[in-house]
């Protein structure tokens, strides 16, 4: 029987290498290398990806700082948060945390945002245009590639997902944070951190269930927390009474419910999660179902004028997904490199997907993989973009999985950076000379 999540979070002795796909799927290979002792079985096997790890974070720390420290002569301030932030600052060593991209907060003011983007750029970064449409801005401003295409910085205005409705609570939770957050010297770069209550409440739970991972968790919430708790010694109440001032009090005990180091419970799927942590954003007033149809409305217009533009590419990639895998798969080549802004892409993406939705009503859309990757697939390179299309099978259960990749491998906002390794490539569009 497969280890359960609680075990590997708290790296049981009884773990054997027969549980290391369980391990890969968490991301929790670092962690496990770092606190089972020397002689366990397991840790040959999760030494490759802990200096995978090592290697990969010293480079994007580099870059991160000497960002930062551009930022800090020019007397514009940023606060670290999320994933880089715990891993650098909180746990004994950064590969006990995996981590995707690099999330700090900027001030809201287009005027710094735009002075903080050029001078990344002068510095030899790329951005992918976001920035300069603050028109168009949610929680995030901006998104900035390192010159060596070692770290994707995400640049946030806001602490919590906003999508539609009313900012002010938003901008409120996000100045609270910017008031108790604390300066730390970085190796001569001062950086502002958020405090640890503010860390552990709003930037974790919070964040996460209020915003687009609504309904669910990730494998790192659980030794997050802990980490926070044994370092800080938080305790649930503190925790709870601090939620509470923020308003998020039914929105922290739901999150506990499902994940809390003090008593040794940790739930990432099962009936009854998604409900039970959506039930507490809605009694804290997140989440409505008039905020559900503000963020609908708020699309459709956009979305409904690029429907026409995508239809083609929407039945095309249906039709592709019907096949049975190893089939031809149409490759369009792209006539043009594209040059889209990330929201330019995202908006294209969604148009395509609310159209493949439109056609499977009533079908989950976590069931609608393979559909998903095979419209994404034509959609963007209708549009330019040279991204691949790939199919990987896990090699114990034989599932299939169809996913997309482009320059830098599984783009963010597509889903599990990781997914190539819990599935071996099998076949590839185009492929590879």
């Amino acid at each position: 029987m497969p280890a359960s999540v609680l075990s590997v979070v708290h790296a049981d002795l009884a773990l054997t290498p027969a549980d290391l796909d369980t391990v890969r799927a968490l991301h929790l290979e670092g962690y496990l290398h770092a606190h089972l002792p020397p002689d366990h079985a397991l840790r040959p096997h999760l030494r490759d990806e802990t200096l995978h790890r090592a290697a990969r974070h010293q480079l994007i720390a580099r870059d991160v700082r000497d960002l930062l420290r551009v930022w800090q002569a020019e007397g514009i301030p940023a606060v670290l948060t999320k994933g880089f932030a715990l891993a650098h600052f909180e746990y004994a060593s950064p590969t006990e945390r995996y981590y995707g991209d690099v999330d700090l907060l900027l001030p809201e003011d287009p005027a710094t945002v735009t002075r903080a983007v050029h001078l990344a750029l002068a510095h030899g970064w790329r951005s992918d245009g976001q920035h300069a449409r603050p028109d168009a801005w949610t929680h995030e401003s901006a998104h900035l590639f390192s010159p060596g295409a070692h770290a994707r910085l995400d640049i946030h205005r806001f602490v919590i997902a906003w999508t539609a409705g009313d900012q002010r609570r938003t901008r409120e939770l996000t100045r609270q944070v910017w008031a108790r957050s604390v300066p730390q010297d970085w190796q001569g770069v001062t950086v502002r951190r958020a405090a640890p209550l503010d860390q552990a409440v709003v930037t974790l739970m919070l964040a996460r269930t209020w915003g687009g991972d609504a309904g669910g968790l990730k494998p790192a919430d659980y030794t997050d927390l802990d980490q926070l708790r044994r370092r800080y010694g938080l305790t649930e109440e503190r925790l709870i009474t601090h939620a509470r001032s923020l308003g998020g009090e039914h929105t922290a005990r739901a999150f506990l419910q499902a994940c809390s180091p003090w008593r040794s419970v940790f739930r990432l799927d099962g009936p009854g999660l998604a409900r039970g942590l959506h039930q507490g954003a809605v009694l804290d007033g997140m989440l409505t179902p008039l905020d559900v149809w503000r963020a609908r409305l708020r699309d459709l217009p956009q979305r409904l004028r690029l429907m026409p533009r995508v239809w083609p590419q929407v039945q095309v990639g249906l039709r592709a997904a019907r096949q049975a895998p190893g089939s031809p798969v149409p490759v369009p080549r792209p006539s043009r490199r594209a040059r889209l802004s990330h929201a330019g892409r995202l908006d294209l993406v969604s148009a395509g997907q609310w159209l493949m939705r439109l056609s499977h009503p009533g079908v989950a859309r976590e069931a609608l993989g393979r559909e998903r990757a095979h419209v994404t697939f034509q959609v963007l390179r209708a549009a330019g973009e040279a991204v691949e299309l790939v199919l990987g099978c896990h090699p114990l259960t034989g599932e299939e999985r169809f996913w997309i990749e482009d320059d830098h491998g599984v783009p963010d906002w597509y889903g599990d950076p990781r997914v190539g390794q819990t599935h071996p490539e099998v076949q590839r569009w185009p492929a590879r000379e």
